[in-house]
């Protein structure tokens, strides 16, 4: 069992869409070339996800469920015999940040066990989490301050009116009002 924790100084919902949007991991997961959602139904996602590790390439179908506290993986197939990790998001005490706490529990297959003692692996895999909550705190802050800056401003005295670009869509400002603009999912028609 590995076990991690790291502060994202982000809210809960903003870290927590940030893991379960499993086709946004390429951009920050380090080690992760690709994913693939291949079904998907409420809060249950299945995904490819190809890793790139030393120049080698493995591939892993995970499970990807969400649940109240967080989000869990279950390996259906690739390179471990058993891979079960469960993130969780839980505000800080003193309610600006979020901690992130990974319990992962894996297993090598009977061949790759044998090339690679558990003590190796489990160093391997811990680094990798690292990086892997390291790069996530970059990213929740990079998505922290590109929902505060506006887009675009139109300022004669007194703001009028300012318009914030968010995942979701807009926040418009205006005559000190805000109003919220959802973003249209893509059709498949489109």
């Amino acid at each position: 069992m590995i076990r991690k924790l790291g502060r994202f100084e982000a809210s809960v919902p903003l870290v927590r869409e940030m893991f379960c949007e499993t086709d946004d991991w390429p951009r920050w997961m380090p080690g992760i070339a690709s994913t693939r959602t291949l079904s998907r139904d409420s809060g249950t996602r299945r995904v490819e996800v190809v890793h790139m590790v030393h120049g080698r390439r493995f591939v892993q179908q995970l499970e990807c469920r969400e649940t109240e506290r967080g989000l869990e993986h279950h390996q259906i197939s690739g390179f471990f015999k058993t891979w079960e990790a469960a993130w969780t998001f839980r505000e800080t005490p003193d309610g600006l940040a979020t901690t992130v706490s990974l319990f992962l529990d894996l297993e090598l297959g009977v061949g790759s066990g044998l090339l690679v003692p558990k003590r190796l692996l489990a160093a391997w895999v811990g680094r990798m989490l690292d990086d892997t909550i390291a790069q996530g705190q970059k990213r929740a802050l990079q998505l922290v301050e590109r929902r505060r800056q506006p887009t675009s401003a139109v300022q004669v005295g007194q703001p009028v009116l300012q318009v914030f670009e968010t995942d979701g869509g807009f926040e418009v400002m205006f005559a000190g009002r805000r109003f919220v603009i959802d973003a249209l999912p893509p059709t498949s028609e489109s």
